[in-house]
């Protein structure tokens, strides 16, 4: 078995968890967010509803704001990495050893699904996948990626996914390292049924304009107008977001954000700092008024306003010492971010300030 892919794969999250002790809290019975807890993902479904996953199996809802939070029961202990709903009672999770639960009921209960994202070795044991990267476009079609370039999806709402690895382009017969043939995944979105986007390890960027039956890589246009002459060279990306077929954003390591303004070739965008961002970036959003957002590790917070075309670092009001990894809108105004320690933020000023949620 190949130990070293397994390692591969969770450098991202064993360099954002870090190291620390467990903190033993007291047993209140009303208490539902902990300084042990970690938060992957969180989607805001409206103005005062949204759904966060996390370690070990944690899912929780709210539906005032953040002034309280219900557990809804998993079923699983697996740490769950990203959810999306399509509607207001059908969502998918994906997380840790191929894991996929689904929801028909809003989240009051979830059944796990067969992901078949698995990597049979040549002695012909098998490894579970994890699966860093969902997107579900309707009640009917997700997709969802991870390790070893696995890519994994349902046309059925979930009673069937078909798995398979989405060979590279990359001419390796130059000397590149063989990592290459199978980089990691770490997200994917679609805008339609045709056209999708998946990012990952070595800058990776690939698109499907057949619903993801084939897929072209789009990275070494990253190169264009840069000193940058291998594609070893380019940042690993963990998050995507399109606004429609031409325009999106990819965020990485170093900070690095990417954009696409025509759906095939991508940039690097300018930020705009006092000292510059050296931690990777997990997530990027783009909104309806043209204004972006993006958090990382070491609570690093960047802001593109509506109009312009840099970005700048967020001001919190205090100090984050621990990463970000999710961040959601229902609209402009109304946002959350969630991350380690059990941190949540919520705004409803569009993002002017961010008051914690406690638990």
């Amino acid at each position: 078995m190949r130990c070293w892919s397994i390692t591969r794969s969770l450098l991202l999250l064993t360099f954002a968890l870090g190291c620390h002790r467990e903190v033993e809290m007291l047993p209140l019975l009303e208490r539902t967010i902990y300084t042990t807890d970690r938060f992957y993902d969180i989607q805001a479904l409206s103005t005062d509803r949204a759904v966060m996953v996390g370690y070990a199996g944690k899912i929780l809802e709210t539906t005032n704001g953040g002034q309280t939070r219900e557990r809804l029961p998993s079923g699983v202990d697996s740490a769950l990495y990203t959810i999306r709903f399509t509607d207001a009672q059908h969502a998918w999770i994906t997380g840790q050893d191929g894991v996929i639960l689904h929801t028909g009921d809003g989240g009051k209960s979830w059944q796990k699904q067969e992901s078949h994202a698995v990597f049979k070795d040549r002695d012909g044991s098998t490894q579970d996948l994890y699966l860093f990267g969902l997107y579900a476009i309707d009640n009917d079609h997700a997709w969802a990626v991870g390790d070893r370039s696995i890519l994994t999806s349902t046309s059925d709402g979930g009673r069937t996914w078909r798995a398979r690895t989405v060979p590279m382009e990359t001419d390796l017969s130059g000397g590149q390292s063989l990592a290459t043939a199978d980089p990691i995944f770490y997200d994917v979105m679609f805008t339609d049924l045709e056209q999708g986007w998946i990012v990952g390890e070595f800058g990776k960027i690939m698109h499907t304009t057949d619903g993801g039956e084939t897929w072209h890589e789009q990275e070494r246009s990253l190169m264009e107008g840069t000193s940058t002459i291998d594609v070893l060279d380019l940042p690993t990306l963990y998050g995507v977001h399109m606004m429609g077929r031409q325009h999106g954003a990819a965020a990485g390591l170093e900070g690095h954000i990417a954009r696409t303004q025509d759906g095939q070739h991508w940039s690097f965008d300018k930020i705009e700092v006092e000292y510059p961002l050296v931690d990777p970036l997990f997530r990027v959003v783009e909104l309806p008024d043209d204004s972006g957002w993006a958090v990382g590790a070491a609570g690093e917070v960047v802001r593109r306003a509506p109009g312009q075309q840099f970005w700048q670092r967020a001001h919190l009001g205090q100090d984050v010492l621990t990463w970000l990894r999710g961040v959601s809108f229902s609209d402009p105004q109304h946002g959350w971010m969630v991350g380690g320690f059990g941190l949540i933020y919520r705004t409803t000023d569009g993002g002017q300030t961010w008051l914690p949620s406690q638990g």
